[in-house]
C-alpha cells in the first residue's frame, strides 16, 4: 500500500503544507489576506479547555465558562468530546494536537481513497492519482485553510465509507461490518453535516451494490446489525444534541438563513479558473489535470452508467445553487430538517470525493491504451481535448489581461490547462511512452494542486492570533474582570480562552436560543437573522470590523445583571454607567458601574436570576449528568469495538 510512489506523493503533499508555513505551534488561516480563522477561534480553545479540564482540574469537560455566559462544551458537537481522535489533546499540546490531527487526516484521506481505487481494480499508477488529487483537492485544502478541521476529519473518512461498503459486499466477513460501523461512526461524529451527504452518497453505491450482488439478501440482516452498532457508538453525540435541540438557536433557522452560503452560477467558472480568493464554500476548481482526466475517465464507461453520472451531477449542482436551483427549496420543504444543516453548497463535497476516483480511471484507460498499441484514433475525443486545451489557453490569457483576477489564476490556467491537455492530446495519439505518462501526470497534478494550496491556505503563529491579545486580557486580569461584552469581537475568543476570561457572547453555531436573546438585548443589537457570531457584527467585510454595532444603545443595567463587569470597544462609548478604565492597542476598555457582583458559591451555569431563561438551572444539571453518561459509554464502546476489529484483522488466515 505504502508504495515508494505513494511515499514520494505523501512527503510532496507534506512539503507544500511546509512551504505554507506549517510548523508546530502556527494554525492554518484562509491565504494570507484573511483575518479569522476557526481553527484558531473555536478548535483551539476546544483543545485547550479538553486538556485542562481532565488534566488540571480532574474532571469531564462538561460546561464551559468562557463563551456565551456558560454554554454546554461536551454536548457540543463542534467540540468534538465524542469523537475519539479529539482526546490527544491530552498528550500534545492544543496547536501541535490540532496540526497532527489534520496531516493524520490528510494520511487518512490518501490511504482510504488509493484502497478504494484499487478494489475498484484501478492500476497502482491511476490509483495513486485519484489518491493525491483527492488528498490535495482544493476542496479539501480550502476547509482546512478556514479551520474548518470538522470537515477535513470528515472528508478523510468519506473514501473509506466507500471501501467499506465494497468490501462488506465482496467479502462479507465479520471484519468487514466492524469496519462498517466504525468508519461510519467516525465519520458521523467528525462532522454531522458533511456525514449527511457522505451517506447518501453511501446509500446510492449501497444501492448499486446490492442491485449487482447475487446473494443480496444475505447482506440486508448484516446492514441493519451494521447500523444498530454504529448507532451506539454515535450516542456520545446524539443524545446531548437531541436533548438540547429544542433550547437552540438553529431550530428557528429560516430558509433564507440556511441557503446563504450557496453557489451561484458565476462560480461554474472555478471549474476553469482556480479561486484564490474568497470563501472555500464557493470554491468549485478541481484542477486541470484532474478535470480533463476525469472527463476521459467517465467516456471510459457505459452509455448507462454516464447518464446516471451526468444526472447525479445534475442534481448535485441544482442542490448546491441552493434556493437558485430550485431542489434545495423543494426538499427543505418536505425535509425541513435540512434547514439545520445549512449550506447548500457543501453537497458539492461529493463531486470532490468522486472527480478524483474518475481522474484515476481516466488514467487506468489510457495507460492500458497505449500498452495495446492499438492504432485506433479518437477523433471527436482529440476535437474535444484541443478545444478545452484553446479554452484554457483563452481563459488563462483573458484572466491575465481582462478579468481583474489575481495573476495566479490566470498563470494556473494558461499553463496547467494547456500542459495538461497536450499530454492528453501526445497520449491519445500514442506519442508519449508508457513508463512516462503516470509520472507526468502525478508531477502535473501535484503541481497544479500544490500551487493552488500555496495561495488558498497560510500558516500563522501565536503571536499573530494569540499574543497581540495580552495586553488587553492581562488589564482585564488586573481588574478583576467578571463577564465581558464586546460589541465589536475586541476580545477575540481564543484570547479569552487562554486567559480564562468569561464573554457575554461568542463565536459558535451551538447556541441556546434564550442566551442569544437575552445577549442582543443587553447589547441593544437586534438578532435579524441566524448567526454564529453573538453579538452579530453585521458588517460585508473584515475591514468594517472596527464599527461593528457602534450605534447600538447598550441596557448596562441589563448587563449588570448577567455579571457583565466590563466592556471592550475599538471605539468611544459614551454611556454615564460606564467608565473608562484604559486605552489599549486601539481598544476601549470600560467598567459597568451597574454590574451586580455574583454569589460567593455559584451554581452552573450562573445565569441571571432575575430573568426568565431555558432551560433552567435543575434541567441543565440533569443534561449534563446525561451528556457524560452516554458520552463515557459510547467512548467506552468504541474502544471495544476497535479491540475486537484489531483481533479480528490480525487473527491470521487460514491456509
Amino acid at each position: 500500500m505504502l508504495s515508494k510512489t505513494n511515499a514520494v506523493l505523501l512527503l510532496a503533499a507534506l512539503a507544500i503544507l511546509v512551504l505554507a508555513g506549517l510548523q508546530p505551534e502556527a494554525l492554518p488561516f484562509p491565504g494570507a489576506e484573511a483575518r479569522f480563522s476557526d481553527a484558531v477561534v473555536s478548535h483551539w480553545p476546544a483543545a485547550l479547555f479538553l486538556r485542562e479540564s481532565v488534566l488540571e482540574r480532574g474532571e469531564f469537560p462538561i460546561w464551559r465558562e468562557t463563551t456565551f455566559a456558560g454554554a454546554p462544551f461536551a454536548a457540543n458537537p463542534l467540540n468534538k468530546t465524542a469523537y475519539p481522535p479529539q482526546w490527544l489533546a491530552l498528550i500534545f499540546p492544543p496547536a501541535l494536537h490540532l496540526n497532527l490531527l489534520a496531516l493524520l487526516h490528510l494520511g487518512v484521506a490518501f490511504v482510504g481513497m488509493f484502497l478504494w481505487a484499487r478494489h475498484l481494480n484501478l492500476r497502482a499508477e491511476a490509483a495513486s492519482l485519484a489518491a493525491i488529487a483527492y488528498t490535495l483537492a482544493p476542496r479539501l485544502i480550502g476547509h482546512l485553510g478556514a479551520g474548518h478541521l470538522d470537515v477535513l476529519y470528515a472528508l478523510a473518512w468519506f473514501p473509506w465509507l466507500m471501501f467499506s461498503l465494497r468490501q462488506v459486499f465482496d467479502r462479507g466477513r465479520l471484519v468487514d461490518w466492524l469496519s462498517l460501523s466504525l468508519v461510519t461512526a467516525l465519520l458521523i461524529l467528525a462532522d454531522m453535516r458533511v456525514s449527511l451527504f457522505a451517506l447518501l452518497t453511501g446509500a446510492v453505491y449501497a444501492a448499486s451494490l446490492f442491485y449487482r450482488h447475487k446473494d443480496w439478501a444475505v447482506c440486508f440482516l448484516p446492514m441493519i446489525g451494521a447500523a444498530v452498532l454504529t448507532v451506539l457508538l454515535i450516542l456520545g453525540l446524539m443524545v446531548p444534541l437531541l436533548i438540547w435541540s429544542p433550547y437552540l438557536t438553529r431550530a428557528s433557522v429560516t430558509a433564507a438563513d440556511a441557503g446563504g452560503l450557496s453557489l451561484q452560477p458565476i462560480h461554474l467558472l472555478g471549474l476553469l479558473l482556480p479561486q484564490h480568493r474568497g470563501t472555500v464554500e464557493n470554491l468549485t476548481y478541481f484542477g486541470w489535470p484532474v478535470l480533463l482526466l476525469a472527463l476521459l475517465g467517465l467516456l471510459t464507461f457505459s452509455l448507462r452508467q454516464r447518464s446516471l453520472g451526468l444526472a447525479l451531477s445534475v442534481l448535485i449542482l441544482l442542490y448546491a445553487l441552493g434556493p437558485a436551483g430550485a431542489l434545495w427549496s423543494v426538499l427543505t420543504n418536505i425535509f425541513p430538517f435540512l434547514l439545520w444543516f445549512r449550506v447548500p453548497s457543501r453537497v458539492w463535497l461529493i463531486l470532490a470525493l468522486l472527480i478524483p476516483l474518475m481522474a484515476g480511471f481516466g488514467l487506468h484507460w489510457l495507460l492500458g491504451f497505449i500498452e495495446s498499441h492499438a492504432t485506433q484514433r479518437f477523433r471527436r475525443l482529440n476535437l474535444g481535448m484541443m478545444a478545452l486545451t484553446m479554452l484554457a489557453t483563452i481563459g488563462g490569457i483573458a484572466a491575465l489581461t481582462l478579468l481583474g483576477l489575481p495573476p495566479t489564476v490566470g498563470l494556473s490556467t494558461l499553463i496547467m490547462g494547456a500542459m495538461s491537455g497536450l499530454l492528453l492530446l501526445l497520449a491519445l495519439n500514442q506519442r508519449i511512452a508508457k513508463r512516462w505518462l503516470a509520472p507526468v501526470f502525478l508531477v502535473l497534478v501535484v503541481l497544479d494542486l500544490g500551487w493552488t494550496t500555496l495561495q488558498i491556505i497560510e500558516w500563522r503563529g501565536p503571536e499573530q492570533w494569540l499574543e497581540p491579545g495580552r495586553p488587553l486580557a492581562e488589564r482585564l486580569l488586573a481588574d478583576n474582570a467578571d463577564r465581558i461584552y464586546s460589541p465589536a469581537y475586541s476580545l477575540e475568543q481564543q484570547v479569552a480562552a487562554a486567559y480564562n476570561l468569561k464573554l457575554f457572547g461568542g463565536v459558535d453555531p451551538f447556541q441556546i436560543q434564550s442566551i442569544t436573546e437575552a445577549i442582543t438585548a443587553a447589547g441593544g443589537v437586534p438578532l435579524t437573522s441566524y448567526s454564529v457570531v453573538i453579538p452579530p457584527l453585521n458588517v460585508t467585510s473584515e475591514a468594517e470590523l472596527n464599527q461593528a454595532n457602534r450605534e447600538a444603545i447598550i441596557d448596562t443595567r441589563l448587563l449588570g445583571i448577567w455579571h457583565v463587569s466590563h466592556l471592550v470597544a475599538p471605539y468611544e462609548i459614551s454611556h454615564p454607567r460606564l467608565e473608562l478604565l484604559d486605552y489599549i492597542n486601539s481598544i476601549y476598555i470600560y467598567r459597568n458601574l451597574d454590574n451586580q457582583d455574583r454569589p460567593a458559591a455559584d451554581d452552573i451555569p450562573g445565569w441571571s436570576t432575575d430573568t426568565t431563561i431555558q432551560p433552567d438551572a435543575a434541567t441543565i444539571v440533569q443534561m449534563n449528568s446525561l451528556t457524560q453518561i452516554v458520552a463515557l459509554f459510547s467512548l467506552i464502546a468504541f474502544a471495544g469495538v476497535t479491540i475486537l476489529w484489531l483481533s479480528l484483522f490480525l487473527r491470521p488466515r487460514r491456509a
